[in-house]
């Protein structure tokens, strides 16, 4: 059962719902972390304001945006007490480091790490040693398998930022959007100037995405925040 706490209801078009967005550009590292089933599979990772996912197939795991070194250490417990499963993958939703650090544990496991290429301008060569630099650089889609999970990636351009990522998981049907979206719905950026959106592509990449839940009947999506401190 989907929690509605996390989902949002796709039903008025995800284009109406994205046409406001909340930007936030700084997460404390030292705010608790929550993590809490969405389906049997999927789970919810928070820390502050920032959202990702840990999904468990029976054929390995995937992690989307690790967050910080953290909130891996609090996953990496929490997967070793629940499931015989390792890391095999993890994804970065796009290359802001406020979601991208802290995966050399999952590295060491073994794990492979994918991006979109566009990505690669601000991650390929990084001195960033919280970073770990992506083994996979894809172009439009890619598909990740892990048995009895299915994790599909889009890239329709650039949006927020030049790599930003739709990220689908089936059977369940969800689409996760990270720092498009809040659990509050339609919210306007704090810092009025926009920083890090594309406006010239931004419509074109929603209209996708809006095409994307139509075509695949997703009904509901994961926003990439919460609402925890949003006024």
């Amino acid at each position: 059962t989907l929690t509605p706490k996390y989902i949002n209801k796709t039903k008025h078009g995800l284009l109406a719902i994205m046409v406001s967005l909340l930007m936030s550009f700084f997460f404390p590292s030292w705010a608790e972390v929550t993590i809490e089933k969405l389906t049997e599979d999927v789970w919810v990772f928070d820390q502050g304001e920032n959202r990702g996912l840990l999904i468990i197939g029976n054929k390995g795991g995937a992690v989307i945006d690790p967050l910080n070194q953290q909130t891996v250490t609090e996953l990496d417990g929490f997967i070793a007490k629940n499931y015989k499963q390792s890391i095999t993958h993890v994804v970065y939703t796009h290359s802001h480091w406020d979601r991208i650090s802290g995966g050399a544990v999952f590295k060491k496991q073994g794990a492979q790490f994918i991006a979109n290429k566009e990505c690669g301008l601000f991650l390929s060569g990084n001195q960033n040693p919280n970073v770990i630099e992506p083994d996979v650089y894809f172009d439009k889609t890619y598909v990740i398998e892990l048995g009895n999970q299915t994790i599909e990636l889009f890239y329709f351009g650039p949006s927020h930022g030049e790599c930003l990522i739709a990220v689908q998981i089936q059977p369940a049907n969800l689409l996760f959007i990270a720092d498009l979206l809040n659990t509050k719905g339609p919210s306007f950026p704090n810092d009025p100037t926009l920083p890090f959106l594309r406006p010239a592509t931004l419509i074109s990449v929603l209209s996708e995405m809006e095409k994307l839940a139509e075509a695949n009947e997703i009904n509901s999506f994961i926003a990439g925040q919460s609402s925890a401190n949003i006024l």
